[in-house]
């Protein structure tokens, strides 16, 4: 039998699919990486004896808000740009939910303070959460079988 040398060569779709897959990586270590640099250096800015972010300057505040929101925005537009259809479902989906979390968990926990029940409430908490159930959310979509 005759092999032809298009045989030996990884079909165009596989090809596709790798350069797609390798774009998903590059877009999410650079919103990764911007994440760490703004972490990084906040953190060295802080304040000696204070609390998480307290004290940091005002103008690397607005200097990591414009890094934070370029990295969302833009690696966002461009993380959609490369995706799939699938995993723009998945996403979606898992954003929703997350949202979802956001709006009907501070509702409570507002309502529930004023009534004398809770504590105020804490952003970074319900940030956190909302951060990990569309994590958890996301992979449940993915993954399962």
């Amino acid at each position: 039998m005759i092999r032809s040398r298009a045989m030996d060569k990884p079909s165009s779709g596989l090809a596709a699919a790798r350069a797609r897959r390798k774009r998903i990586v590059w877009t999410v270590a650079a919103l990764a990486a911007s994440g760490a640099v703004v972490g990084f250096f906040s953190a060295l800015f802080e304040a000696e004896d204070g609390a998480f972010l307290e004290g940091i300057p005002a103008a690397w505040a607005v200097a990591a808000s414009i890094v934070t929101v370029l990295a969302v925005l833009g690696g966002g537009y461009y993380y959609n740009r490369v995706i799939d259809e699938l995993d723009r479902r998945d996403n979606q989906w898992a954003s929703a939910l997350a949202l979802n979390l956001l709006f009907v968990g501070y509702a409570c926990w507002y309502l529930n303070w004023k009534g004398g029940l809770v504590p105020e409430p804490q952003h970074e908490a319900l940030i956190l959460a909302a951060f990990i159930v569309a994590m958890l959310a996301y992979a449940w979509k993915k993954f399962r079988p």
